[in-house]
């Protein structure tokens, strides 16, 4: 009988020993509130991209556009490269040759691209607003969507380009050769044809 007794104890005490924890775990949820982890800043290091284009690129697509800028800058050349949402405010290139080049979304106010070959570029809803492009190819170039406003082109061959819901407004093109460029609903207020008249 004592044997008995003392077993059926000890398995009490084992139950409740299995129960506790149990009940402890499902308390400890009935308690706890979510809360919002911090999110964790962006690791990447952007270099010449926007910030406001970073999200479409993976880290590493960034360290080739980076890369391909450095490239640009030192040779003043970058075929076919990806130069997307690049910010190259008021670059100074002569002869550059950039023959192919992505450079959609990017940021080049203000810069002086002299003599330089932008022959199938892709230039689309880039910003070149008060850009010098003095005697610059850009025949069959995809200018779609661009900022051009007080951009100057005087004797830019832009044949066959793409200007399409472009703004031109103030720019330059006097002397500038657009046979066969597309410039359906482009802005052209203010803009200097290239026969000198200036549009109203």
């Amino acid at each position: 009988m004592k044997k008995f007794t003392i077993l059926s104890i000890a398995l009490l005490v084992f139950a409740a020993t299995l129960e506790y924890p149990q009940g402890g775990e499902s308390q400890r949820a009935i308690g706890q509130t979510a809360t919002p982890q911090p999110k964790a800043e962006d690791p990447k290091n952007l270099g010449y991209v926007s910030p406001e284009f970073a999200e479409n690129f993976s880290q590493q697509q960034i360290d080739q556009i980076n890369a391909n800028v450095e490239t640009l800058l030192l040779t003043q050349s970058c075929v076919r490269c990806d130069l997307r949402a690049v910010k190259l405010v008021n670059l100074r290139l002569k002869n550059a040759i950039v023959t192919g080049a992505d450079f959609s979304d990017a940021n080049l106010s203000g810069s002086r691209f002299e003599i330089s070959d932008f022959v199938n570029t892709n230039l689309a809803r880039a910003d070149l607003s008060g850009a010098e492009l003095i005697g610059a190819r850009i025949s069959n170039t995809n200018l779609r969507k661009a900022n051009l406003t007080g951009t100057n082109l005087d004797g830019a061959d832009l044949r066959f380009s793409d200007l399409r819901d472009a703004n031109l407004s103030n720019a330059n093109l006097r002397n500038a050769n657009i046979d066969g460029a597309s410039i359906d609903r482009a802005s052209m207020g203010g803009t200097t044809m290239p026969d000198g008249r200036k549009n109203q």
